[in-house]
């Protein structure tokens, strides 16, 4: 037989070949074949290779499959970790930036406000520049409109802090922002006027509300500490700041300045106090008292009264007289109306 066999021949002899069944000369053919080509020699390799027992090839497409069902089963949990953590993340932010929470009170304030034809504009704010709101309502019942809105953080869906509301006052005695009195009888009521009123007690003795009444006046912050002194054994009840630090003379005249006011203010919460009474000692160790009494507060409203009954800004103060000083507190436009007349800012004069 000749050595220049075909692969295609050779592919014909190759099961004979193997199995041993060939002649000499063909099996030289045949290896001369197969040291040239690589596509047969290939072939030949494959028919010589052992064979896999039954039993193994069975357990090897066993381990196979089970590798597969635990790749599959880390991508399905994978894919399930990555879809939660998306839907957490998506919540959270739609939370902040969509959702949000209900206004609070503390967070809005009217910068601006104007009443023509039966109608109220308001115009709202708040001091926090990273907040948004949005959704404004208004609520009304038994002749109280209560504004609502919606607190998110700031971002291109919802990018102002405040906006403005209109409410027909055909009916309305009261309008709230988020539950604070903001409007009544005609008048704004400021902040300051309002957590004062919060804090109106009928009773000298009660502490908390005599703390909360300072606090909210500022008398520590502006003027520095002092302890209480109370006289509810007999009348006249009253209600002593005794300062500790000595006292320069300028010092003195602002404190009496900031606190004669004031003073009329804590008559005007406190039902059953008749006098309020301030205590200091100058540099010189001097011993000062000076007492402000229901009646000096009405001579204070007179006198105040009277000048603003003469001049130009009479009409947008609108300060009334009272019988007593203790009608000054009963509704929150009475009080605003009190500050107002005696011009009485707790926070910033």
């Amino acid at each position: 037989m000749k050595n220049d066999l075909t692969c295609a021949v050779v592919r014909d002899l190759l099961p004979s070949y193997v199995e041993g069944l060939t002649s000499a000369e063909t099996n030289r053919a045949v290896d001369a074949h197969l040291s040239a080509c690589a596509d047969c020699a290939a072939r030949k390799r494959a028919m010589t290779a052992p064979e896999t027992p039954p039993e193994q090839a069975e357990t090897v497409k066993e381990v196979d499959y089970l590798k597969k069902v635990k790749r599959r089963r880390w991508k399905w949990a994978a894919g399930a970790v990555f879809c939660t953590l998306a839907l957490v993340a998506a919540g959270f932010a739609a939370k902040l930036f969509v959702i949000g929470t209900p206004a609070q009170e503390q967070e809005l304030a009217v910068v601006q406000w104007s009443e023509d034809g039966g109608v109220l504009s308001l115009a709202i704010s708040t001091p926090y520049s990273g907040t948004a709101h949005w959704g404004w309502t208004v609520e009304i019942s038994d002749g109280v409109a209560d504004i609502h809105a919606r607190s998110v953080l700031v971002s291109p869906l919802f990018q102002t802090g405040g906006g403005t509301v209109e409410i027909p006052l055909e009916g309305i005695r009261e309008v709230r922002l988020c539950g604070r009195s903001v409007w009544q009888d005609g008048v704004i009521i400021s902040k300051e006027a309002w957590d004062l009123y919060q804090v109106k007690t009928p009773y000298l003795g009660n502490a908390p509300a005599l703390g909360g009444i300072a606090e909210a006046l500022g008398i520590r912050l502006k003027l520095g500490n002092y302890t209480n002194s109370l006289q509810t054994s007999e009348q006249p009840y009253d209600w002593t700041l005794e300062f500790s630090a000595p006292m320069t003379e300028a010092r003195a005249n602002r404190m009496n300045l900031l606190l004669t006011p004031r003073a009329v203010i804590m008559l005007a919460l406190v039902e059953n106090l008749d006098q309020v009474t301030w205590t200091y000692t100058d540099t010189k160790g001097a011993f000062h008292s000076r007492t402000v009494t229901v009646e000096d507060a009405m001579d204070l409203l007179r006198e105040q009264v009277s000048y603003y009954a003469n001049a130009e800004e009479a009409a947008s103060c609108g300060p009334v007289l009272p019988d007593s000083v203790k009608d000054c507190a009963e509704t929150p436009a009475d009080l605003q109306r009190l500050l107002t007349t005696i011009c009485c800012d707790p926070i910033n004069d």
